[in-house]
């Protein structure tokens, strides 16, 4: 009896102090305003039926009256872990909304996961957005891939 109970202590100790180690995040559900258009960042998204290995974006909605439209911002396959993406500002220019995309890359000597990773962030809008420009903060434009 005390064999199990010290074995389930080291097991819940390990837990314990990986889970301490790891940064855990709150995820990106911010709701922002767009010149009295709300929209949300869904955060990650395993991306089980779209392709994520290209980058670029889709658009997606569900089959319901006012259902709301999903932006899915994909980074493409990576080689490692490390990669990740943030929004940075959605903002409207005249007819156009624009999503700012921050893509992250991880620093020369960090450690990373030595597996293919593929960075998704949605953007979800009440409407469709007719005239929508996704780019990095770069300026380079992700291409509409459905």
């Amino acid at each position: 009896m005390k064999k199990k109970i010290y074995i389930l202590l080291i097991i819940l100790s390990v837990f314990v102090i990986t889970g301490c180690n790891k940064k855990v995040e709150k995820p990106n559900d911010k709701n922002l305003l767009v010149e009295n258009k709300d929209y949300f960042i869904r955060g990650d998204f395993n991306g089980k039926y779209l392709d994520t290995k290209k980058r670029g974006y889709y658009i997606d909605t569900l089959n319901e009256p006012n259902a709301p439209y999903f932006y899915i911002i994909c980074m493409g396959e990576q080689n490692t872990g490390g990669y990740s993406l943030e929004i940075d500002k959605v903002k409207r220019i005249d007819d156009k909304t624009e999503i700012i995309v921050k893509e992250i890359k991880p620093k020369k000597g960090d450690t990373v996961t030595m597996a293919f990773t593929y960075p998704t962030i949605i953007v979800e809008f009440p409407t469709s957005q007719e005239n929508i420009i996704i780019k990095n903060t770069e300026g380079e434009e992700f291409t509409r891939l459905n």
